[in-house]
């Protein structure tokens, strides 16, 4: 009875997370003039992984759940944290200005720079998106010598894998059916943003944004090349920096 009350509650527990997102952002329509200049601004990104679980396990699990055999296949059964960083990225900030730079050289119109700045130049304001409530970063401190300001914050990075239901088989002489598992392995970057016009401080654009990739082959550095891309991409997007 006590393994019956622990799949209902993992399998309502799976539904709630199948098909979710955490992104939400606010396209202001009303902005439509390109500026001159473009000042990106980020804070150092966090590399969020987990050793162990609660209980002390070796490898957390969050959430372990159940999924019935009903929609597609493979079915996600459980999440594994773990590490997936290649050894490019361990100069974390030096990494990511690099990708951001590289975005923006080939998908925005307008001039711009990428520079690093303190946690402490960041101040915060609560603006809705979407009818939810979400934390929105500004520079304390913005010379109008550059037209715009693109703030990225709380940027996080996270790998994970997925354990994925694959094939199984029916054995009829006893009445059971095995099935097999196939692992693919995930990467993760979330982040805040804002666009403010640098001489009044308006607010002209912001966003959280969390982009993922899976594949059932080993992670490489691409792969988080590729989602700091799509992160960028929608950060500008509908927006009068972008060329696309």
């Amino acid at each position: 009875m006590k393994l019956v009350r622990v799949m209902l509650f993992c399998s309502l527990l799976g539904m709630s997370f199948v098909g979710c997102s955490n992104s939400r952002q606010h396209k202001d329509p009303s902005w439509t003039a390109k500026p001159a200049n473009l000042q990106v601004v980020f804070t150092g990104p966090t590399i969020l992984n987990t050793e162990k679980d609660s209980d002390e396990n070796d490898w957390p699990i969050f959430p372990w759940y159940y999924t019935s055999t009903m929609g597609k296949s493979p079915l996600p059964l459980a999440t594994k944290d773990v590490l997936m960083l290649p050894e490019e990225m361990k100069k974390m900030s030096e990494w990511f200005s690099s990708n951001v730079d590289n975005t923006l050289k080939f998908n925005s119109n307008v001039h711009y720079k990428v520079n690093e700045v303190s946690k402490n130049d960041i101040s915060y304001s609560e603006q809705d998106a979407g009818g939810d409530n979400i934390r929105v970063p500004k520079l304390t401190s913005m010379p109008d010598g550059d037209d715009v300001y693109m703030v990225l914050d709380s940027i996080q990075l996270k790998s994970y894998v997925n354990v994925m239901q694959g094939a199984s088989t029916t054995m009829t002489s006893v009445g059971l059916t095995v099935g097999s598992t196939v692992n693919n392995n995930c990467v993760q970057i979330s982040a805040s943003y804002a666009f403010y016009e640098a001489k009044t401080a308006k607010l002209l654009d912001y966003g959280f944004l969390e982009e993922h990739q899976c594949a059932d082959k080993k992670v490489l550095e691409h792969d988080w090349q590729n989602v700091l891309r799509d992160l960028i991409l929608h950060t500008i997007e509908n927006t009068p920096i972008a060329q696309f």
